[in-house]
């Protein structure tokens, strides 16, 4: 997929997002974030199904810089499916090796399945942010209005 546009990827990073408190992309404006999308190395796959968004993986460089599935597709066994088209497709990009990051919030298995993917933990780190309920009461209210 092209660059994508800057309404189109909010909504989709919040609407997979949201129940993981995904903010980072939320920072930026509009003109920052659209930049990061048509870098070189940036490249965004939306998986859908009939129309209805199943879930995407997201590219920066070597990186998966995102990975994740709507929340109407959780648990069907769609997650392994997904990544591992990402996988197939950051080594056809031509990654020698590829990360990807994961942290506490996430989905309860997402560290099994990244490694049943074959990924392994090569460095853990702690970090104290702001919890986005607290800093966006009206946008992360869940489920979202």
């Amino acid at each position: 997929m092209g660059s994508p546009d800057v309404v189109l990827y909010r909504d989709l990073y919040d609407h997979v997002g949201r129940p993981w408190l995904w903010y980072e992309r939320r920072l930026l404006t509009d003109d920052a974030l659209g930049a990061l999308l048509g870098s070189p190395g940036h490249e965004l796959h939306v998986a859908r199904e009939r129309g209805a968004v199943v879930g995407f993986f997201e590219f920066a460089e070597e990186e998966i810089a995102f990975f994740g599935l709507a929340p109407d597709y959780i648990g069907r066994r769609l997650g392994p499916w997904l990544l591992d088209r990402a996988v197939e497709r950051g080594f056809a990009r031509g990654a020698p090796v590829l990360t990807l990051n994961t942290n506490t919030l996430d989905h309860p298995r997402a560290l099994e399945t990244y490694r049943k993917a074959g990924f392994r933990i090569v460095r853990r780190e702690a970090k104290d942010l702001q919890d986005p309920r607290v800093l966006w009461p009206d946008v992360y209210r869940w489920p979202p209005a």
